[in-house]
C-alpha cells in the first residue's frame, strides 16, 4: 500500500465536525467615548442583521461598517452602536476581539437569550492617552509632540458559550438533497448533427481524450446517446444533469436533453461559462428563464430555474456586475467560490472541482457551510473520481483515482452539504468522467449508486 492510498484511507475514518451548525441571534450594544472602536470575534462566524448608531451631538462624524464607529481623531463624543446578530460558531474557543483608540472609556455588551453574556469596560484614567502639546524651541529646533499610551489599544475577552449560545436556533430553508452530474454536450461527430469532429477526433493520434468512451466516439445530439446516459445516471442514483453553456451547439444538445429528461423525470440545469458583461449575463438569464417554462425537467427550488456561474463570470463582472445582471430575473443562482460580498446576491455556493486532500476538502466545506448558514443559502460539495489533464495541458495535473478510494473519500466530506455535484459525468479531456469506459466499465456508475445511497441517509 501506498503512502498516498494509506493516507486516503485512514481519512476515510476521521470523524467529520458537527453537521448541525445552528444559527442563534445575539445583540450588541457599544457604548464609547473613543474615537476609534472596532469589535470582531474569535470562535464565532457572524453576520450584522440590523444596526444604529446614536450620538448626544450632531457634531461628531461617524463611519461606520459592521462592527466598527470610527470618528475624527481625539473627537470624544459618546457614541451608542447597537447591532442584532446571527452567530454560528467554529471549533476555537469564543472571545471577542476589541481594538479601541487610546481616548475615552468604551462599554460592550453582549445578550442573548434575554439575558446579559459579557459586560466590559474598557478604557478610563488607566489607559488615557492625552493629545500631543508643542514645547518651546529655539530658531534651530522642531516642535517635539508629549503624549503618553498606558496601555495597549486591542484586548482578547474570553466570553463562555454557554451564556452565549443560549438562544433558540433559527429554522433553517429545507433544501432536498439532491445528487447532480456536470455534462458535456460538446462532442460531434461528422455522421451526427454536428457534421463535424468537434472536441474529439480519433483519426488523429492523440485527440484530447484521456480514456475511451464505452459508447465510441459519439455526437452528443444523438437521441438514442442522450437516452443511454440518462438510464445509466438514473441507475447510478443521479438525479439530473447540468450541462456547461457556452455555443449555439450546445443549445442544440439541450433540445434533445430536455426532450428526454421530460420524458424520463430527469433534472437538467445549466453551467453558464462564460458572459461579456453585465447585459451578456442578463440576456443569457432571461433566455433561460423562457426554456424552463416550457420544460418541466428543468431543475428549479422554490419554483425558480437553477443556473451555476463559473468563477470566471462572477470573478470577471465582480458584484456590482452581477447584481446588475441578476435586476428582473428569477433565476435561482448557484456560484463556484467567490469574494464573500458577491456570496450574498446568489442563493448557493460550491466549487468545481475540490481535488484537494479530503481533510482540506473538509475544512473548505465547513467553512463554506457556516457562511451559508448565516446567510441561510445551498451549500454544494464537488466530487471527482480522480483528475488527468495531461493531454490538454503541460505539464498538467494528475489525480490518481486509487481504484475509487479518491472517489470515496470526497463523498464522505460531501456529507456537510446540500447538494453533491459529480465532476464529471464526461469531461473525458480532464480524465474526470464516470461515463462508462472501456478502461473502468460501469465501475463509478457502481460505486456512485452506493456512495449516492450512503449520503443520502
Amino acid at each position: 500500500m501506498t503512502l498516498r492510498t494509506l493516507l486516503f484511507a485512514v481519512l476515510l475514518l476521521l470523524p467529520l465536525p458537527a453537521l448541525a451548525q445552528t444559527v442563534q441571534p445575539i445583540t450588541l450594544e457599544l457604548h464609547t467615548t473613543s474615537d476609534d472602536v472596532e469589535v470582531a470575534f474569535t470562535g464565532l462566524e457572524f453576520r450584522v442583521v440590523k444596526s444604529s448608531v446614536e450620538s448626544v451631538s450632531g457634531a461628531a462624524q461617524v463611519l461606520t461598517k459592521p462592527l466598527h464607529v470610527k470618528k475624527q481623531s481625539w473627537d470624544t463624543t459618546p457614541i451608542t452602536l447597537r447591532a442584532d446578530l446571527l452567530v454560528t460558531a467554529t471549533d476555537a474557543p469564543i472571545a471577542v476581539k476589541f481594538t479601541r483608540g487610546c481616548p475615552g472609556e468604551t462599554r460592550l455588551i453582549l445578550r442573548a437569550g434575554g439575558r446579559v453574556a459579557l459586560d466590559k469596560t474598557w478604557g478610563g484614567a488607566e489607559i488615557e492617552k492625552k493629545p500631543a502639546r508643542a514645547v518651546k524651541t529655539t530658531a534651530v529646533s522642531k516642535p517635539k509632540p508629549v503624549a503618553e499610551d498606558r496601555g495597549p489599544k486591542d484586548f482578547l475577552e474570553p466570553v463562555r458559550a454557554d451564556k452565549l449560545l443560549v438562544a433558540a436556533p433559527l429554522p433553517r430553508r429545507a433544501f432536498e438533497p439532491m445528487v447532480l452530474a456536470y455534462h458535456y454536450g460538446w462532442y460531434g461527430r461528422p455522421d451526427g448533427l454536428a457534421k463535424e469532429w468537434l472536441h474529439w477526433n480519433p483519426q488523429v493520434a492523440d485527440h484530447a481524450s484521456t480514456n475511451t468512451p464505452q459508447l465510441g466516439w459519439y455526437d452528443s445530439a444523438d437521441s438514442k446517446i442522450v437516452r443511454q446516459q440518462i438510464a445509466w445516471a438514473q441507475e447510478a442514483g443521479i438525479d439530473g444533469f447540468i450541462l456547461s453553456w457556452w455555443t449555439a451547439w450546445d443549445r442544440k444538445v439541450l433540445v434533445e436533453l430536455l426532450k428526454q429528461a421530460d420524458a424520463k423525470r430527469f433534472a437538467v440545469s445549466l453551467y453558464l461559462e462564460t458572459a461579456a458583461n453585465p447585459a451578456d449575463l442578463h440576456k443569457q438569464l432571461l433566455e433561460i428563464e423562457a426554456i424552463a417554462k416550457e420544460h418541466p425537467s428543468f431543475l428549479r427550488v422554490e419554483g425558480r430555474p437553477v443556473v451555476f456561474l463559473y468563477g470566471r463570470i462572477l470573478y470577471g463582472l465582480g458584484h456590482d456586475g452581477v447584481r446588475e445582471a441578476l435586476k428582473g430575473t428569477t433565476i435561482f443562482t448557484i456560484g463556484d467560490a467567490m469574494e464573500t460580498k458577491t456570496f450574498s446576491l446568489l442563493d448557493g455556493a460550491g466549487w468545481y472541482m475540490a481535488l484537494d486532500v479530503p481533510d482540506q476538502q473538509r475544512e473548505q466545506l465547513v467553512n463554506l457551510q457556516r457562511t451559508a448558514r448565516l446567510n441561510d443559502k445551498l451549500v454544494v460539495a464537488s466530487v471527482a473520481p480522480g483528475y488527468d489533464d495531461t493531454h490538454i495541458r503541460s505539464p498538467g495535473r494528475v489525480d490518481q483515482r486509487l481504484d475509487g478510494q479518491f472517489y470515496e473519500s470526497m463523498w464522505t466530506a460531501a456529507k456537510l452539504a446540500d447538494w453533491v455535484v459529480i465532476t464529471s459525468w464526461n469531461e473525458w479531456h480532464e480524465g474526470s468522467e464516470i461515463e462508462p469506459s472501456a478502461e473502468y466499465g460501469k465501475k463509478y456508475l457502481e460505486l456512485t449508486r452506493k456512495l449516492a445511497d450512503r449520503w443520502r441517509k
